[in-house]
């Protein structure tokens, strides 16, 4: 029975929100509705984006352990560098 009550609460909750579509700046009703589904599909594009990028992390990292093209400028690490004037400065010099 409780979650019954919860759901109930949520819909009078967005059937609130949808009649003062005006004090939240929009201009009709359907505005809103466009808006929520923009912002829905940009959140789940940069989830996949996300997603996708961490699956060929995982699918790279053994070539940026062990190939040595990949892996020349490791010896870098740790070097102190300073940008001035259009030159890089290793160490301030």
């Amino acid at each position: 029975m409780p979650a019954i009550i919860i759901i109930l609460a949520f819909i009078l909750e967005q059937k609130k929100f949808l009649e003062n579509y005006r004090h939240w700046g929009f201009a009709d009703q359907s505005s809103i509705v466009r808006e929520a589904l923009s912002s829905y599909i940009r959140e789940l594009k940069t989830i996949h984006r996300k997603t996708q990028m961490a699956q060929k992390a995982k699918e790279l990292v053994s070539e940026y352990t062990k190939d040595k093209e990949l892996t020349g400028f490791t010896d870098l690490d740790g070097e102190d560098f300073l940008f001035k004037s259009g030159q890089y400065l290793q160490n301030g010099f």
